[in-house]
């Protein structure tokens, strides 16, 4: 099984699947690298596709104590493995909290990000925020996984996955924790919120010089539009890109997948050389 000791001091399970240059995918709060499946599957022809579980899920590590997750925290992780598995440099793709800690890494080890693209960002959790993040949070706290996942896809799904696809509602449900062999154990789950509600990047962005896709989604409640807005603003010369219609929630990356890994794999090959 593919685990690396990392410098950082933990244990975290990756995949590696393609050829060509590194892309590391980084998935977002309490989830691990399996839900990345359609996006490998589109883009190993490409690129060596490496994902992996974060702290705190899967396979991979989970320290017991929530208050010391950190988006830094987890920004290194991610340097840490790109540092065993000998890549120097890597297109570096992250959805929400994968998001996060996608600018945490580009800001503090900025020689290891070729390029960059933050999907379902933030780059401060105000009031509103914290809130939002709290009413996931909640269930957790009384060991109430399955009011977790429903009240989390209000959040996250869009109100055509939930009225229009109940079957595959009930899949991702099911899937997520119910029936998920390495389902996210509690304290990661806290972990992860609490990286999420602390997290605060906004006035070191501007250091950013890679090229820098920030894409959004229309019907997003989670993080909404007006969050990608602001990060774009402050990272000079970044794309903002907002996808539209029915299914353009929070998991567009699933909701709308063809269409999602087309535009992000096409922006990818327009910035492909490593040394460019």
């Amino acid at each position: 099984m593919p685990f690396a000791e990392l410098s950082t001091g933990i244990e975290v399970f990756y995949r590696v699947e393609g050829s060509g240059d590194p892309l590391l995918l980084i998935m977002g709060t309490a989830a691990d690298h399996s839900v990345w499946a359609g996006q490998v599957e589109a883009y190993r022809g490409d690129y060596t596709v490496i994902t992996y579980d974060a702290r705190g899920t899967g396979r991979s590590t989970c320290p017991p104590d929530p208050a010391t997750y950190s988006m830094r925290v987890l920004g290194d992780d991610a340097a840490a493995l790109l540092d065993h598995l000998g890549v120097e440099r890597a297109h570096v793709s992250g959805l929400s909290l994968g998001s996060a800690t996608a600018q945490e890494l580009a800001v503090n080890h900025p020689e290891k990000v070729a390029t960059l693209q933050l999907h379902c960002t933030w780059g401060r959790s105000d009031e509103w925020f914290i809130r939002m993040i709290e009413t996931n949070e909640l269930p957790v706290l009384a060991d109430d996984f399955a009011q977790y996942i429903r009240t989390a896809l209000l959040w996250v799904a869009s109100p055509h996955f939930i009225n229009e696809r109940p079957e595959d509602v009930e899949a991702f449900e099911r899937g997520f924790i119910l029936e998920n062999p390495h389902p996210p154990p509690k304290q990661g789950m806290l972990g992860h919120f609490h990286a999420d509600k602390t997290h605060d990047t906004l006035d070191r962005l501007g250091g950013i010089r890679v090229p820098t896709l920030i894409t959004s989604g229309e019907v997003d409640w989670q993080v909404p539009t007006r969050y990608g807005l602001e990060v774009q603003r402050r990272i000079p010369g970044s794309t903002m890109h907002v996808f539209t219609g029915p299914a353009s929630s929070h998991i567009a990356f699933y909701e709308m997948s063809e269409e999602w890994n087309r535009f992000t794999l096409s922006w990818l090959n327009r910035h492909r050389p490593l040394d460019g």
